[in-house]
């Protein structure tokens, strides 16, 4: 809450939630049926591009997948006063950056968004006291 809020006021926000999982087998097949191409050969394919994406992400190379966008290896650290101090365990954990084309940010600009009902879930709130329904392990 902000520092101008009420004592044990709330603020409730938006979310969004998946709606299912488009799995790879599926992709390859989608994609066969708008090709020549059989589902093993777009996996072949598209097994091939992953394992080029990686060693050029390894390399430091920023990976441009024409319409999708470009994926780009990020690794921060923490920071020190005086550069003597600084070695390289102060990196964090390495992770791929996703930065969407053009066309692919207009067409998520087309989605749209609508008020649901607000769930509770039982036992949920703070300090319930009421225990849930899974096993104990002693």
């Amino acid at each position: 809450m902000g520092k101008d809020a009420a004592e044990g006021s709330k603020k409730y926000y938006g979310s969004v939630s998946a709606t299912g999982t488009l799995e790879f087998d599926q992709i390859c097949s989608s994609i066969s049926a708008y090709s020549t191409a059989s589902p093993g050969d777009v996996k072949l394919v598209l097994d091939g591009l992953v394992f080029v994406a990686s060693e050029a992400l390894l390399r430091g190379e920023v990976v441009q997948f024409g319409e999708l966008g470009n994926f780009q290896l990020k690794i921060g650290s923490g920071g020190v006063q005086d550069v003597k101090d600084y070695d390289a365990s102060m990196f964090k954990s390495p992770h791929i950056v996703f930065r969407p084309s053009l066309r692919m940010k207009r067409e998520i600009s087309k989605v749209s968004v609508e008020k649901w009902p607000v769930v509770t879930v039982p036992g949920s709130g703070s300090g319930s006291g009421s225990e849930d329904d899974r096993p104990v392990i002693e």
